[in-house]
């Protein structure tokens, strides 16, 4: 498989956009001018636990943490050792085919704003979390389409 230098350095960008945008506020929630509060997507996943919201928690949870890391660590893997062939490849394109879910988070996030900014006593503004796990969600996305299309290609010359 080709291992080209773009398509590892989008990956070695997303994974530390990916675990910083976990961490950074993605909106911050200001009440009657008042009251402030910054809320990061694992405070998020965090507090559908805490309050019972299980089937949110496990939604979420698996959009916003695991699918998108076990996409990058596989395609990073994937990429690194040169496998075009065997379980990796595979799952390569199943990641291909679910990434769109991937921004979920940002979607939510956006109707979220979207809600709170019709209240007069409330405002909402986007956190710099939410600008960097787009970014790692993007390129991440970018990297797995460029593999997935070299597997096949590997795939298709053997035959």
């Amino acid at each position: 498989m080709k291992r080209d230098w773009i398509t590892g350095l989008l990956l070695l960008t997303a994974a530390p956009l990916f675990v910083v945008g976990l961490w950074m506020p993605v909106i911050s929630v200001r009440s009657m001018l008042v009251f402030a509060r910054e809320f990061s997507l694992l405070d998020g996943v965090v507090a559908f636990f805490r309050n019972g919201d299980y089937f949110l928690f496990a939604i979420v949870g698996v959009f916003t943490i695991l699918l998108p890391a076990l996409k990058i660590g596989t395609v990073l893997t994937v990429w690194g050792l040169g496998l075009t062939h065997g379980w990796a490849p595979r799952l390569v394109r199943v990641f291909e085919r679910i990434s769109r879910w991937s921004m979920l988070d940002v979607l939510v996030v956006a109707l979220t704003i979207l809600l709170l900014e019709g209240s007069l006593v409330t405002r909402a503004d986007i956190g710099l979390g939410i600008i960097l796990f787009g970014s790692a969600v993007i390129l991440s996305t970018i990297a797995t389409h460029r593999i997935a299309h070299w597997t096949r290609q590997a795939r298709d010359d053997e035959v």
